[in-house]
């Protein structure tokens, strides 16, 4: 079965309803225990304060940055990722985050991006321009 992510501009996949810390209960499909996906919060910077803040008040760096620990951690990484516009309203520390790890994934990549900096540093295969 294709596993496919959209990713769009309001981070969906992000439950406004939850904390921090359930939201990653949520992707936690390999059972990994409690100090592991601690370790994993604070790699995106999410440090303890963090894990009761609700959702529904993160900026949208801190979304972004949340929904890629969630992918982090779910079982299975989606063999398709479309991502709309990910660089909007976020700052430069945060595009360099999402810069990083998206050059890491090994599936494929869709970007709608206005970003051309971004695109760049991405070295995707093919570019259509409308």
């Amino acid at each position: 079965m294709l596993g496919v992510l959209i990713w769009d501009q309001e981070y969906s996949l992000i439950d406004n309803g939850v904390t921090v810390s359930e939201q990653i209960q949520i992707y936690n499909r390999n059972s990994l225990p409690e100090h592991e996906l601690n370790i994993r919060l604070n790699r995106f910077l999410f440090p303890k304060s963090t894990w009761g803040k609700s959702c529904a008040v993160l900026s949208g760096g801190e979304k972004m940055r949340l929904s890629l620990c969630c992918l982090m951690v779910s079982e299975n990484a989606p063999d398709i990722i479309i991502a709309d516009e990910p660089t909007n309203n976020l700052d430069l520390y945060n595009i360099e985050v999402l810069t990083n790890v998206l050059k890491t994934y090994s599936g494929t990549l869709i970007v709608i991006s206005h970003d051309k900096s971004f695109t760049d540093q991405l070295f995707l295969s093919r570019e259509i321009i409308l």
